[in-house]
């Protein structure tokens, strides 16, 4: 490892600042959308004797740009859902990679793997019906046998910060999809914890800058099929 103790662990406390204020704003967007969707049933009831229940959600529009080159019509509880299901596959390849960490990285593993629960759960707020029920399936089955010829913490580490990457590309590109400024709020606020989980990783791997920004200043918004460390991950594949 290239950052001492104390560095990982000035770098993690940091981190986890920053999404425990992230998810702050996170709730708060998502307080509005909940107000808005009471708003829109009481409105409904008292023009129609009925209930409307949905809440931001916009018509499907078409998901351009994917290296499969396959349109998807999503709206943005879809979105939401996905995003649920990306976060809860991170979970789950945090806890397959774990034995392989040593003492001083598996303490930041575990912290970044509550993260990503935490991230599931703040999407899955407000996935309405599209709600996942567990990790992607497809993304899990695509990343297991990698996972499962990882050999050290070094290999583990290297996955672990390319996953990451992944991540914050998918929810930079969502960020062109999503219709309701506020689910793109919440969304936003997401991704730079994403970001960060992979600077503290390339950092502790011996990174140059250019290797921990690998897309430069931007986070990229194209999508692909998992091989690409600096595309994100498509629905179209992953769904």
């Amino acid at each position: 490892m290239h950052l001492t103790e104390q560095e990982l662990r000035a770098l993690t406390e940091e981190v986890d600042h920053i999404h425990h204020e992230g998810i702050r704003h996170f709730h708060e967007e998502v307080s509005e959308l909940h107000l808005e969707a009471a708003r829109a049933r009481r409105r409904s009831f008292a023009v129609a004797g009925g209930v409307i229940g949905a809440a931001a959600i916009a018509g499907p529009m078409m998901l351009s740009g994917i290296a499969s080159a396959r349109a998807l019509a999503l709206d943005d509880q879809t979105i939401a859902g996905y995003a649920q299901s990306v976060e809860l596959a991170a979970v789950a390849v945090y806890t397959m990679a774990a034995p392989l960490l040593s003492p001083a990285t598996l303490p930041v593993a575990k912290l970044f793997m509550s993260h990503h629960q935490q991230h599931a759960d703040a999407f899955g707020s407000v996935a309405g019906s599209h709600k996942a029920t567990g990790p992607n399936a497809k993304l899990v089955a695509a990343v297991t046998p990698t996972l499962q010829g990882l050999k050290d913490e070094k290999g583990a580490l290297e996955f672990a910060f390319i996953l990451e990457g992944q991540a914050a590309y998918t929810y930079a590109a969502a960020l062109t999809l999503l219709q309701d400024p506020k689910y793109a709020a919440a969304t936003a606020t997401i991704l730079p914890i994403e970001a960060q989980h992979q600077v503290v990783l390339g950092l502790a791997l011996g990174k140059s800058v250019t290797d921990v920004f690998p897309t430069n200043a931007f986070e990229s918004a194209a999508l692909g099929d998992g091989t690409d460390p600096k595309a994100g991950l498509d629905p179209a594949k992953f769904a």
